[in-house]
């Protein structure tokens, strides 16, 4: 990643994002639960027993938490570019020695603590302005057939709670991301494969999960969800500009969804995601 790329990295994710996801971290990890076992059954069978392992985008750490309880054995280096997120992190694995949280650009941080045996990441690798630089940077740091296993999000519509939110945010259809960074960006298993072809990553596979992403529960589940909704993901990039009042008729357009998706107990919509696993070429 070059110096200018970083600095814009920094500044969405080091700052107002990275600021909102670290508030939010309960949320995400909510929304994400019902994805964190196939994640962390394909981290086990990709690389079983003592190595050294490096996170992708670690956020509040849940991931690499898990990860550090299923391989005992394993040294885990943690990465966020977040200093709020990766300070959560830190927290949460204070009484674990086998696991460190570095703030830092990923590429940057992997190359001077590599070599690795394994890298992986909970949605944290569709952000990175030349991805095929980033996997480069992050096979330079890999020892020969090291372990590469990470979940993205599958196509924008097997997604509604981004996709269906974000149209009703609208009033219109909305056409799907492209692959510039976002959440989307990987969603073309393709173009993910051409991507490892150019970085040095061969024997490649994915699996498709499918789960509930949840975004409220309990009594307030609707209320919740809404607020959720509202400052993370496509809808609330979509809320920053309207008036006032185009604003809150945004709102009850989601609401209305929002309550479609409202069981009584939870607000949860379908969700779709790949898990990647590939191994780094000789």
């Amino acid at each position: 990643m070059t110096d200018a790329n970083l600095a814009a990295g920094v500044s969405q994710w080091a700052t107002r994002s990275g600021s909102v996801w670290a508030r939010r971290w309960r949320d995400t990890d909510a929304g994400l639960a019902g994805l964190a076992p196939y994640l962390l059954a394909a981290v086990k069978e990709s690389a079983p027993g003592a190595v050294r392992a490096f996170e992708i985008g670690c956020g509040p750490g849940s991931t690499a938490l898990e990860v550090a309880a299923a391989l005992p054995d394993a040294e885990i280096v943690a990465c966020d570019v977040s200093s709020e997120l990766a300070g959560i992190a830190r927290q949460r694995a204070v009484d674990l020695p086998h696991v460190r949280v570095v703030e830092g650009d990923a590429e940057v941080v992997a190359r001077s603590e590599g070599p690795f045996d394994l890298f992986f990441s909970r949605h944290g690798t569709m952000f990175f302005d030349d991805p095929v630089q980033a996997f480069g940077s992050f096979r330079s740091a890999a020892t020969t057939g090291a372990s590469l296993v990470f979940s993205c999000f599958q196509s924008w519509e097997s997604n509604p709670w981004a996709s269906a939110l974000a149209c009703a945010v609208a009033d219109r259809e909305l056409p799907a991301p492209g692959r510039e960074p976002s959440g989307f960006a990987f969603a073309d298993p393709a173009y993910v494969r051409d991507i490892f072809a150019a970085s040095g990553w061969v024997e490649s596979d994915l699996h498709d999960v499918r789960f509930n992403y949840v975004a409220g529960q309990g009594a307030d589940a609707v209320d919740h969800a809404l607020g959720f909704f509202s400052e993370l993901g496509p809808s609330a990039r979509l809320l920053e500009s309207p008036s006032k009042q185009e604003r809150s008729d945004a709102l009850d357009r989601m609401r209305t969804l929002i309550e479609q998706h409202h069981d009584g107990g939870r607000v949860s919509f379908p969700a779709a995601a790949w898990i990647w696993s590939a191994k780094a070429g000789a």
